[in-house]
């Protein structure tokens, strides 16, 4: 595994959040590096599809194919969700999951599918930042500073961010049209060939939310998704992580950490085809995502104790 490299990059336009030192988590902050570094890198992150923003007149005509609706509420079955046992397949434990959110979030016996969606890519950005921590910095294999880029604001809130963090949201070859990327997996890969399974001509740009990301930390913007009202969740992404990742965490028991955010991804994948008579899967992709991108970077200190 290379070196984790462009630390100073990693810092905001205004100076506003500061790298840890290197020699150690929880040191005093470094002194900030000149502005416009937060958030640019040496290699850019790739751009999505053909780097154009979502053409919703041509998503529109992909959605006529299955129907259409600005609301997905719809009823759920009253024993979705039963039962805690942790599947062995992938494709059952995508489905556990699904029923289990999609029960744990409906409204008597109905269910917004965007507050399902959200929920998945909250957790599957969280699952990238822990999957980090359990495979690779508890065993010893990296120190904290080595596996993240740690930015510390001036209200002394911690995020973090990183080389390698970024590889598990978004691989180096995501920027393939149709989802035919041809690198390793990673939440956007899995996510976006969802959306293309479901009728989608076109995604959202996930490298505009990368940049968004890292433009709002520490701001109140951040984590807020960007997203049509008619479609706004009816639970935020950081509400999703402090209320489900225990539930999550213990359904994902028995898989390898670095598997973790693929198999919520996967849950994505799944629901994404599934109500794409219901939801436009351009919007259904962005709402996940735009989940997915803030919630890898948060402090699990700022979580409520399991």
């Amino acid at each position: 595994m290379k070196p984790l490299g462009n630390r100073a990059e990693e810092q905001d336009k205004a100076g506003a959040a500061s790298l840890r030192r290197s020699d150690g988590f929880g040191a005093e902050p470094a002194t900030a590096a000149s502005p416009g570094g937060f958030g640019r890198r040496k290699t850019p992150i790739p751009e999505t599809t053909d780097g154009l923003p979502p053409i919703m007149v041509a998503n529109d005509r992909g959605a006529q194919d299955h129907g259409s609706a600005p609301i997905s509420r719809h009823a759920v079955p009253d024993d979705a969700g039963a039962g805690h046992a942790v599947p062995v397949g992938s494709n059952d434990l995508a489905n556990d999951i699904v029923a289990w959110l999609s029960h744990d979030l409906r409204r008597g016996k109905q269910v917004q599918y965007e507050a399902v969606l959200c929920a998945l890519g909250a957790l599957a950005g969280y699952a990238a930042q822990q999957a980090i921590r359990e495979a690779l910095v508890k065993p010893g294999k990296l120190s904290l500073d080595q596996a993240f880029v740690v930015i510390e604001t001036r209200s002394g809130e911690v995020y973090f961010f990183g080389d390698l963090l970024n590889a598990v949201i978004v691989s180096e070859d995501d920027a393939k049209r149709r989802g035919k990327a041809s690198g390793h997996a990673s939440i956007w890969k899995i996510v976006s060939e969802g959306g293309y399974e479901a009728g989608a001509i076109n995604l959202p740009d996930v490298n505009d939310m990368i940049k968004h990301c890292a433009a709002t930390v520490g701001s109140p913007e951040f984590g807020l998704p960007r997203v049509p009202e008619a479609h706004m969740p009816e639970i935020l992404p950081r509400d999703a992580v402090s209320r489900f990742w225990p539930e999550a965490r213990r359904r994902l028991a028995g898989t390898e950490p670095m598997s973790w955010p693929l198999h919520l991804a996967m849950a994505a994948h799944k629901l994404i085809v599934d109500v794409r008579d219901a939801l436009r899967p351009d919007i259904a992709v962005l709402i996940v995502m735009e989940a997915a991108v803030p919630m890898s970077k948060i402090d699990p200190v700022t979580l409520p104790k399991e």
